[in-house]
C-alpha cells in the first residue's frame, strides 16, 4: 500500500512543479518534455523494480500450475486409458463366462428334456402294460362270465327241453335204469 502511494505522489510531483511555475512562456516547452520524458523513465524504473519481482512470481507461479495441471490431465488420461483396458477386459471376461454359462445351461436343459422323455417313454411303456394287463383281466373275467352264463343257459335249456319230451312213463324208466346201474355196481 505504501508502495502505490509513493508511486502515486511521483507521478503527481511533476505536474505539481510545473502548475507551481505557472506557465508564462509561450512557445515549445522543451524543459517541461525533457522533464516529462524524466517522469516517465522515473516511473517505467520505479514500476519496473516494483513490479518484477511480483509479475516474475505470478508468471512462474502460473507457470507452475499450468504444468501440474498438464502432468495431472496427463496422468488422469493415462489413469483413465488404464480403466479403460481394464474395463475392456473385464468385459470380454463376462462375454466369454456368459458364453460358458449359456452353454452349460443349454446342455443342462438338453440333457433335463432328455430324461424328462425317458421318464415320459417309461411312464408310457408302464401305463399300456397296465392298461393291457387290465384289458386282458377283464376280458378274461368276461369270458369266465361269458362261459358260466353259457353253461347256465344251457343247462336251463337242457332242461327246459328234458322236461317237454320227458314223460312219466320215461321218468320211472330212466330212474329204474339207474337204480339198475347202481346196483350192479355195488
Amino acid at each position: 500500500m505504501n508502495r502505490l502511494v509513493l508511486l502515486f505522489n511521483i507521478l503527481l510531483l511533476p505536474s505539481m512543479l510545473m502548475a507551481a511555475e505557472g506557465g508564462g512562456s509561450h512557445g515549445p516547452d522543451f524543459m517541461g518534455l525533457v522533464w516529462r520524458i524524466i517522469v516517465f523513465v522515473v516511473f517505467v524504473a520505479i514500476l519496473y523494480k516494483l513490479l518484477k519481482d511480483p509479475f516474475i512470481n505470478f508468471l512462474d507461479n502460473r507457470t507452475k500450475q499450468i504444468e501440474e495441471s498438464i502432468e495431472n490431465a496427463e496422468k488422469a488420461k493415462e489413469n483413465a486409458e488404464i480403466e479403460l483396458t481394464n474395463y475392456k477386459l473385464k468385459l470380454q471376461q463376462m462375454e466369454k463366462e456368459l458364453q460358458t454359462m449359456k452353454e452349460r445351461a443349454k446342455k443342462q436343459a438338453d440333457s433335463e428334456r432328455k430324461n424328462i422323455l425317458e421318464d415320459a417313454e417309461n411312464n408310457i411303456a408302464k401305463l399300456k402294460k397296465s392298461t393291457e394287463d387290465m384289458i386282458q383281466s377283464d376280458l378274461d373275467r368276461a369270458k369266465a362270465e361269458l362261459r358260466e352264463e353259457a353253461a347256465k343257459l344251457a343247462f336251463e335249456l337242457a332242461e327246459q327241453k328234458i322236461e317237454k319230451r320227458l314223460t312219466d312213463d320215461m321218468q320211472k324208466r330212466l330212474v329204474k335204469n339207474y337204480i339198475a346201474k347202481i346196483g350192479v355196481t355195488n
